[in-house]
């Protein structure tokens, strides 16, 4: 597909079911975006959920130069995946994660990337309140919002929401929602 179709400028791939590999190889899915992010040079949205390593996140960061809307679901391995694809991707504006493997690490090498972003969205991943706070203290312009669906406060952030703002934070965020600046 991807030789055949090198003017993609959006490409969503889907796998209903987490962390499923290629049904034929029952391989991680790494080459086949690989081929896509190499191949359709004016990818400008990718959204891609299955079983990737972080070698499908070095592809997209070394070959997705244009992508400016990048959705992953259930997806990666370690840190080193995010920050290849926040190091990479210079014209990245929205990210979202969901269901990964991602933390603390991964966030705080994205410090320089931020202010060109318009948001990032991560939910499911292992990242803490401390790095968040760390963050919104280093990155006064931004607004960082945690939301927990547990009253109790803890560590470990459900979601986060972190968008550049003109103006201050919102006023009117719900009880669930702890804006950090």
């Amino acid at each position: 597909m991807s030789r055949n179709c090198p003017n993609l400028v959006v490409f969503r791939l889907c796998i209903i079911g987490r962390y499923m590999p290629d049904a034929l190889t029952q391989l991680p899915m790494d080459e086949g975006v690989g081929a896509i992010v190499m191949n359709c040079k004016k990818l400008t949205r990718l959204d891609v959920s299955g079983f990737l390593t972080d070698r499908a996140f070095a592809y997209i960061g070394m070959y997705g130069k244009l992508i400016r809307t990048l959705s992953v679901n259930f997806a990666g391995d370690t840190d080193l995946g995010l920050k290849n694809v926040l190091q990479g991707c210079t014209n990245l504006q929205k990210l979202e994660i969901r269901d990964g493997p991602f933390g603390d690490g991964a966030l705080c090498c994205g410090l320089q990337h931020f202010y060109n972003m318009r948001f990032l969205w991560m939910s499911s991943c292992k990242v803490t309140r401390q790095a968040c706070q760390a963050i919104a203290r280093t990155l006064p312009h931004l607004v960082l919002e945690v939301i927990n669906t547990e009253q109790e406060t803890v560590d470990d952030v459900e979601i986060l929401y972190m968008y550049r703002s003109l103006d201050k934070p919102r006023n009117d965020a719900p009880k669930l929602v702890t804006i950090l600046h």
